[in-house]
């Protein structure tokens, strides 16, 4: 539960650093920033886990919830901004990056 108390958090900081990197310098610096930033931080919430990309979708969906909801009201107000969107998807296979990554380390 501590897991994704946290992970609620660090997704809720994630969405006030993509308009501050986005809107300082550009959109694709922003979506690299969020992608690392999202690899980093499910890494350190799958730490230790050897099962990780399997076992820690609640914890990926609790981190990614912002991004997604803020995605979906993207799609509905601006439908011409639909590539604004892509965040919500790289947010979640980075996500996913590093779970496995984690995953994999903790087999070694």
């Amino acid at each position: 539960m501590a897991k994704k108390i946290a992970a609620v958090f660090l997704g809720v900081v994630s969405f006030f650093l993509m308009f501050a990197v986005g809107e300082s310098f550009g959109a694709p610096v922003g979506f690299l920033t969020i992608g690392v930033f999202y690899l980093v931080s499910q890494f350190f919430l799958s730490r230790g886990n050897p099962r990780a990309l399997h076992e820690d979708w609640s914890i990926i969906l609790s981190l990614n919830a912002v991004l997604i909801v803020t995605a979906i009201l993207i799609l509905i107000i601006e439908p011409d901004a639909k590539w604004t969107a892509i965040v919500a998807v790289v947010s979640i296979l980075c996500s996913a990056i590093g779970a496995g990554l984690a995953g994999l380390l903790a087999k070694k």
